[in-house]
């Protein structure tokens, strides 16, 4: 009975073991009822954030709260990162929300208990992780730079609501640095800055407030359009203050270094202020300190001119004038349309000198820009025309010695397809064709009792290519054959009464061939390798003292036999070398 009494008073303390949380369970829970804050927090406005639901938000904190720190007295090492993490994360979410309704006192005093440990945290820290629901949970660096960032944005401004300006300018510092800075929170913190300037300058130095302005005009300028709408809702800064600082500076200053920096943010500026009047001085401002800019600063300064001509016409027109003399000289005098917008522009100003200047410039350079593309044409055709003009001497007729060596050439003008040939050679002492006395059997007709001649070959010969380098074609010739004086003995057909006679013969010849050949043709050099046959129609001269056909000649079968006109073959090989000029084929 005793030991059965014993039993049931154990047994609600068996209850209590049995319902006791895992370190694992709690961080799970812990970060549940985080995300259910953050989710509830979320769904209010400044004006819908009663001390009621601040109230509850305080409640959510301290159930969390508690779950973590017993994780933090019971987990593991990594348990216990996460859990402070998480526990953090709580008091930020609520001293936003003090913030968010403008109470900034007790949304201080929160933000105080967490800025070492939010400041603090680096990439090194990361990442966490943790069970939630039996699955694996991983936060990176890059899922809390953002959070990290704001935090300091929105300290630094409940800082500066506070008073306390030192603390404030050092938080917009240090977020302006933050690498995940967004650029609606870039915009926030360099305002801010500029705020705190203008409470307390001697805590901001001048260079550093100016080149803050900059920032802030860029930043602006690339926020979104609906964060744009937000700033002109609540009022916030857009670009005024800050280009009236600048301006401020620049002329008290007069000087390079100021010019520069208002010189930096005009571009923007010219786009985002039409119509000021302050930015029409601060272009006059950098172009009276030396700081001209390059073409597109100088066509916006232009163009920003004449739209403010019935605002200030004075100060339009001097902007006017220096940014296109600044485009004048930047422009290149190859550029004919750039040449002839620089007098159109100077026409608007009234500078009629220039104007007469710079269209006589564009004149001229239209005319070379003309003659250059003739030129240009010129030498694309060439380029494209397949086009070969090749010289080349006759190889074989070289190689005998003289007074037996011959001279000449052969010129060819070739296209794509087809190509035409003259050809000159100077003849010496060549052996006389008999073909014509052997066909009909004339004895005693050999080379070597007929006399040698000099004069010359020429000719003309269209080739037709069948490939690259194979070609066939008709060759036209002409020779002309002087055959040294000779005396000889003719006996009179009549009185067979023989006598000395004096010859001095001559052939002309008219030739027609059927030729072939390879034609190899390369940059600078090139050869023709050919061969043909034909027939060839003569015209013999004697040239005597005598008539031939009233004396038998005896001792010479060229007077003797060789007709007034006849008809012989001719056959033709051999070979050119020398040079081309073409890109070869």
């Amino acid at each position: 009975m005793k030991k059965t009494n014993l039993l049931l008073l154990l047994l609600p303390f068996f209850s209590l073991i049995l319902r006791a949380q895992t370190p694992v369970e709690n961080l799970q829970n812990g970060v549940e009822t985080y995300n259910a804050l953050k989710a509830y927090a979320e769904g209010f406005k400044p004006e819908t954030a009663t001390e009621e639901v601040m109230t509850d938000i305080k409640t959510r904190l301290n159930k969390g709260v508690a779950l973590l720190d017993k994780v933090i007295k019971e987990g593991t090492a990594e348990q216990i990162r996460t859990a402070r993490y998480f526990k953090t994360m709580f008091y930020n979410e609520q001293a936003f929300m003090f913030g968010m309704k403008g109470d900034n006192r007790r949304a201080l005093e929160v933000y105080k208990t967490i800025e070492a440990d939010m400041s603090n945290y680096t990439e090194a820290d990361f990442p966490l992780r943790y069970v939630f629901f039996e699955k694996n949970f991983v936060i990176k660096w890059e899922n809390f730079g953002a959070t990290q960032a704001e935090f300091l944005t929105g300290l630094s401004e409940v800082y500066y609501n506070m008073s306390q300006y030192e603390d404030a300018l050092r938080l917009a510092r240090k977020a302006l640095k933050h690498p995940n800075m967004g650029e609606w929170l870039r915009y926030i913190a360099l305002n801010k800055t500029l705020d705190i300037a203008a409470k307390r300058p001697d805590l901001l130095p001048e260079n550093e407030k100016l080149d803050i302005a900059v920032q802030s005009i860029f930043a602006y300028d690339k926020l979104s359009e609906s964060n744009k709408e937000t700033v002109a809702k609540n009022n916030y800064p857009k670009c005024k203050r800050s280009m009236s600082l600048l301006l401020e500076d620049v002329q008290r200053k007069n000087n390079r270094e100021s010019a520069l920096r208002a010189a930096e943010a005009l571009p923007v500026l010219s786009r985002l202020e039409a119509g000021s009047l302050t930015v029409l001085q601060l272009y006059e401002a950098c172009y009276k300190n030396g700081v001209p800019g390059d073409m597109a600063f100088a066509e916006n300064a232009d163009a920003y001119a004449r739209n403010m001509q019935s605002a200030d016409a004075a100060r339009a027109n001097f902007v006017g004038i220096s940014a296109v003399d600044r485009i004048a000289a930047l422009k290149a005098s190859n550029d004919c349309e750039g040449l002839r917008q620089i007098a159109e522009r100077y026409n608007f100003w009234k500078q009629s000198a220039k104007v007469q200047q710079y269209n006589k410039q564009a004149d001229k350079c239209l005319e070379e820009r003309q003659a250059a593309a003739r030129k240009a044409d010129r030498a694309a055709k060439r380029s494209n025309s397949d086009f070969n003009f090749y010289v080349g001497a006759y190889l074989f007729p070289l190689l005998n010695s003289n007074p037996k060596r011959d001279y000449g050439a052969a010129a060819n003008f070739v296209f794509k397809k087809a190509a035409i040939e003259v050809s000159y050679l100077k003849i010496n002492q060549n052996k006389e064709n008999t073909f014509d006395m052997w066909a009909r059997e004339v004895d005693d007709a050999k080379w070597d009792n007929l006399s040698r001649w000099d004069g010359f070959y020429a000719h003309i010969q269209p080739k037709f290519f069948s490939d690259k380098t194979t070609y066939w074609g008709f060759l036209a010739g002409y020779a002309q054959k002087n055959f040294e004086p000779t005396t000889v003995t003719a006996i009179n057909d009549a009185t067979q009464v023989p006598q000395s006679a004096t010859f001095d013969p001559s052939v002309k010849q008219y030739i027609g061939m059927l030729n072939i050949g390879v034609m190899g043709l390369g940059k600078g050099v090139g050869m023709d390798l050919y061969m043909g046959i034909g027939a060839n129609y003569s015209q013999f001269t004697d040239g005597g003292s005598i008539d031939r056909n009233v004396y038998t000649i005896t001792d010479n079968p060229l007077l003797e036999n060789r007709k007034d006109a006849y008809f012989g073959l001719i056959m033709r090989f051999g070979m050119t070398v020398g040079l081309n000029l073409g890109k070869g084929r």
